[in-house]
């Protein structure tokens, strides 16, 4: 981490509750996550221990965004992880605004149910322990124009004082079938505008 990495507003994207996140100005398809206030280098720290954890394991990354390492910017020491993008080169779009949008949902609603089908099983073929669910922290990554795909950029990792689903599977599977179940709910309850959110949940259920 010798050299400082220069970020400007221009290479702001958005922001969560720990961390800002920046386009990486020297590589397109990579971004860079920054702490901005108090309580963000323990969330920081549990996440980048359950990368390191993941990278050991050598997992497919079929719905998790890659992680590369720190960097120092001039905000400080930042995180870099892949920027996910359409084949277009647009960066892609949160799973949120499909479902916020019933047209959307409606246009996509075949392929969104195939790829939430497909995110849960990889969640449990690769074991991916999350804190919490989010259609926020989740991008409808679009390949090409037919083939799609769900990508978990935040909220990885356990909290839990002894991880021991980390380590034992059935503890995992039991783990994220909970929180899978909750990530469901949380849909139908945040889109009731969305005449077409339970029948999709109900049919990703199936």
């Amino acid at each position: 981490m010798n050299n400082i990495i220069q970020l400007t507003d221009k290479d702001y994207i958005s922001k969560g509750l720990h961390r800002k996140c920046y386009h990486h100005p020297d590589d397109a398809n990579k971004c860079i996550k920054v702490n901005y206030n108090h309580g963000a280098e323990e969330e920081t720290n549990r996440e980048v221990a359950y990368y390191k954890h993941l990278i050991k394991r050598n997992i497919s990354w079929n719905v998790l965004a890659r992680y590369y390492g720190p960097v120092m910017t001039n905000y400080g020491e930042g995180q870099v992880f892949e920027l996910i993008r359409d084949y277009d080169g647009n960066t892609s779009t949160s799973l949120e605004k499909y479902l916020a949008d019933q047209q959307l949902t409606e246009q996509y609603y075949v392929a969104l149910v195939v790829s939430l089908k497909q995110l849960k099983a990889s969640l449990l073929e690769d074991r991916l322990i999350t804190m919490t669910i989010k259609s926020k922290n989740i991008l409808f990554q679009h390949l090409t124009p037919e083939q799609n795909r769900l990508i978990i950029i935040d909220n990885i990792g356990n909290s839990t004082f002894i991880p021991v689903a980390n380590y034992v599977r059935f503890f995992a599977t039991a783990k994220i079938a909970r929180t899978w179940q909750r990530f469901l709910k949380s849909l139908i309850r945040e889109n009731q505008h969305n005449s077409l959110i339970s029948r999709l949940v109900n049919e990703v259920n199936q």
